[in-house]
């Protein structure tokens, strides 16, 4: 639960260490534009990731079996009890609907990270 609200620090600095590793290897600082694209890319690296976690839950889902051991977890904790009304179509259709959403949070956020990290300052080596 702590995690919630960080997550958008959280993807924002993803962008921003992105920028921030590729600027002290390059000879150049990045443009702020070319920032947003490294950040952008470093978020929808992330988003295949959830994309896969929701293909294999949906696979786990499709299961009547499956269906019955996530409700079974879901009962275990009081704030997941409003999943574990759902019917698997309806379940299925929040991922589905969801998909979109994390989409443009997980590559948005990592490109506004990105153009702070080519803002900021990049130290000289000696």
């Amino acid at each position: 639960m702590l995690f919630q609200p960080l997550l958008p620090v959280v993807l924002c600095a993803a962008g921003f260490i992105a920028t921030r590793l590729y600027n002290q290897k390059a000879k150049q600082p990045l443009t702020a534009a070319a920032a947003a694209r490294l950040g952008w890319m470093t978020g929808f690296w992330l988003f295949l990731v959830f994309a896969v976690i929701f293909a294999m839950t949906a696979v786990a889902v499709s299961d009547p079996q499956g269906w019955e051991q996530l409700r079974g977890m879901w009962a275990r904790f009081p704030q997941y009890s409003p999943l574990a009304s759902m019917s698997q179509h309806q379940f299925l259709m929040q991922l589905l609907i969801a998909l979109p959403f994390f989409f443009l949070l997980l590559t948005v956020l990592p490109g506004l990270g990105g153009i702070l990290g080519a803002k900021f300052p990049r130290r000289r080596s000696s």
